[in-house]
């Protein structure tokens, strides 16, 4: 009777630039398209704040391209000529989408009543092909840059590299990724992120993320966050006494 192989052991895994903010960005596409989706125009409220998350998107998907082309283009080419070229394009490709996109969402806002749902459909159709495009070039960039830099550089290399991408980021649009990233990650990612935050940021700010995490997170998910933060959660509120 032949006995089960055992498996060899697992290298640590390499820390992975992409991963995070690409699971942020799909949780926020896949979110936009589906409120695009289920909007009809016809209230006029609901309307503005779909047009205005997807504007919202857009801007955080050119400032992703800014911060890979500054960051992380110029270490592929460092380790290998060309390497970074098919992502270059890609990005100039992204950018007109961009652009077509926002008209997209201009003729939306000035469609009349009779035109709106027409406009809206191409909205639509159009941001879920954008998004297509877009989780198969972050699939290039996890896997072919990523074997690119692992082979190139050591991991406190590339922390060096994410720390500088980090510090180049203003407290808004901060706020605004984390707001999307948080929810979108695994607990035991969270916990290293938020872990590495802690040892890089001052006090009150990393305040300020924790009561973010509270904010976006189920309660399961953010009780379990601060318990492997060792932080202790905040005491409920007693009632006021009665006069």
């Amino acid at each position: 009777m032949s006995h089960p192989s055992h498996a060899a052991p697992q290298a640590m895994p390499r820390l992975d630039l992409y991963a995070p903010i690409h699971k942020a960005l799909r949780a926020w596409m896949f979110d936009t398209v589906l409120r695009v989706g289920r909007t009809d125009g016809v209230d006029a409220a609901v309307l503005q704040q779909t047009l205005s998350r997807v504007e919202s998107l857009l801007l955080i998907c050119e400032a992703h391209i800014h911060h890979e082309q500054v960051f992380l283009h110029p270490l592929l080419e460092q380790a290998r000529h060309h390497a970074a070229r098919e992502a270059d394009q890609a990005h100039l490709d992204h950018a007109r989408e961009i652009a077509r996109l926002r008209d997209r969402v201009w003729q939306v806002r000035e469609a009349g009543a009779d035109m709106r749902g027409g406009a809206l459909m191409t909205l639509y159709r159009e941001l879920a092909l954008f998004t297509a495009e877009n989780l198969t070039h972050m699939h290039w960039e996890e896997t072919v840059h990523n074997e690119t830099l692992w082979a190139s550089y050591t991991d406190a290399q590339l922390m060096q590299t994410h720390d500088a991408l980090v510090q180049s980021i203003g407290a808004q649009e901060m706020a605004e990724t984390l707001r999307h990233m948080l929810p979108a990650l695994s607990p035991c990612e969270r916990i290293g992120m938020l872990s590495d935050m802690r040892a890089k940021m001052p006090p009150g700010a990393f305040e300020g993320v924790l009561a973010l995490a509270h904010e976006v997170l189920p309660v399961h998910d953010a009780a379990a966050l601060l318990h492997g933060l060792g932080v202790q959660p905040p005491l409920p509120m007693s009632p006021a006494p009665a006069l």
